[in-house]
């Protein structure tokens, strides 16, 4: 789930009860959209928010848990080699929901965002040469 996501059309709704100010805005907005001039929502930048929201101390390690899910057992025990080789704790276990297989993978990191979008990148590559999906990262708050 990308939150980042926009629709491809430009929506605009004109009545005389509008401000002017207000649909020109909108406007502006939706041709930035269509030309990738919009500020796309980083995933991991919004966990990291919340995490200071929560007074979290964020130059602390955290032990972060990350979620990716494969079709099958034996796509994921092959994403889970990858993912150990790069220094990474995995358990390969049966979906809480539905029958996907999911790599609990864990590692005891601070939460620099350099170094979660490359994590991402990384997951999301590995997720889709084996048809699986990167579904992210939590932690909990560490005062």
């Amino acid at each position: 789930m990308d939150l980042g996501k926009r629709r491809a059309g430009v929506d605009l709704e004109i009545s005389v009860t509008y401000r002017p100010l207000l649909v020109t805005v909108t406007l502006i907005m939706s041709i930035l959209g269509l030309f990738g001039c919009s500020k796309k929502v980083d995933l991991d930048e919004s966990v990291r928010i919340q995490l200071r929201k929560a007074g979290s101390d964020l130059p602390k390690p955290h032990k972060i848990e990350f979620f990716i899910y494969f079709p099958t057992q034996a796509l994921a025990e092959q994403a889970a080699s990858r993912i150990r080789y790069e220094g990474f704790q995995v358990e390969v276990e049966k979906a809480a929901k539905g029958d996907a297989w999911l790599c609990f993978t864990t590692r005891t990191m601070v939460p620099e965002l350099a170094a979660l979008q490359k994590i991402r990148r990384d997951f999301d590559a590995i997720a889709g040469s084996l048809k699986g999906d990167y579904d992210g990262w939590g932690t909990e708050v560490e005062k």
